[in-house]
């Protein structure tokens, strides 16, 4: 078995539930999610998995939104959920030791591994000709919270009652943002604000964006489809998500909310929790430190 470099892993507890609901609107699902313990492969919703204590090879949350004619897009999702975990988890048990920085190749690698199957499927039958996923794979290793992000699908951070998002959706305003080209006066009511600039599966290449956070004692994260964002503005994401009623209740009442303002997506939520001694304290005066990966930020210091 891979040993981390690290042995804070075993004082720290993950707590989870996840939900998926087709929405008002759409006549199917395809939203797609999962959870996987990357220590010893179990993928699922089943009690061991709801609470358990992160080992030396950490946990993936992932939500996966799918896109394409018919039942297409459901199948893509449907993909990268069973490909991404099995791929990690199996490349993770070939090292001897796992780093920070050979954690995030190899999740980068699943996602790129995921893209490669869809888009050939794609190619091999019409039927899914122009399908693709979203992929948010939120990974715990160790302290540090590594986020894979390929489209629009989202993950935040619940921290001293405030909410942080911590990835960037990969969409064509924001492309045109990037570049600095003139922007609508009201990005929100844009019908370009849900294009996608890249989708696991629509195309040979992809170019995965990996962020990331130092866990800290009681952080909660929010990982979810579009469909719940769009639907519920970012105070009552807060607000709901924020509740100590319990995981499975707060999911089931931010579905409730977005279908209740109009449900015209599918909608997904993943809410985690983080505790145990493994983890340092939340300082309530500092600002989240949210950065893109770079290798140079895990090399010891001299």
């Amino acid at each position: 078995m891979a040993e981390t470099t690290g042995s804070d892993a075993k004082a720290i507890h993950v707590t989870l539930f996840g939900l998926s609901d087709m929405g008002r609107v759409r006549k199917n699902n395809e939203d797609n999610f999962v959870i996987c313990n990357l220590t010893t492969g179990e993928v699922g919703s089943s009690p061991s998995l709801a609470g358990h204590d992160l080992g030396p090879l950490g946990s993936l949350f992932m939500v996966a939104d799918g896109m394409g004619g018919e039942a297409s897009g459901e199948v893509a999702s449907q993909l990268a959920a069973v490909t991404v975990p099995k791929r990690l988890y199996d490349n993770l048990k070939t090292l001897g030791t796992v780093s920070e920085p050979n954690f995030v190749i190899l999740l980068r690698e699943a996602i790129e591994y995921a893209n490669q199957i869809i888009f050939q499927k794609a190619l091999a039958n019409a039927a899914y000709h122009g399908m693709g996923t979203t992929t948010t794979a939120s990974a715990l290793f160790g302290q540090h919270l590594f986020i894979g992000q390929v489209g629009d699908s989202r993950c935040y951070l619940i921290r001293n009652k405030q909410i942080t998002q911590l990835t960037r959706d990969q969409t064509f305003l924001n492309y045109l943002r990037d570049i600095g080209a003139e922007m609508p006066a009201d990005p929100e009511k844009d019908s370009r604000k849900s294009i996608l600039t890249q989708a696991v599966g629509s195309s040979e290449t992809l170019d995965v964006k990996v962020t990331y956070i130092r866990a800290c004692q009681g952080d909660r994260i929010l990982l979810c489809s579009d469909g719940l964002y769009n639907m519920v503005p970012e105070a009552d994401l807060l607000e709901i998500a924020g509740r100590e009623s319990g995981l499975a209740d707060n999911c089931k009442a931010l579905i409730e909310k977005a279908n209740a303002n109009g449900g015209t997506d599918n909608v997904t939520v993943i809410l985690v929790d983080f505790s145990g001694q493994g983890l340092p304290p939340s300082d309530a005066g500092a600002a989240v430190d949210c950065k893109e990966f770079n290798e140079e930020d895990f090399k010891p210091q001299n």
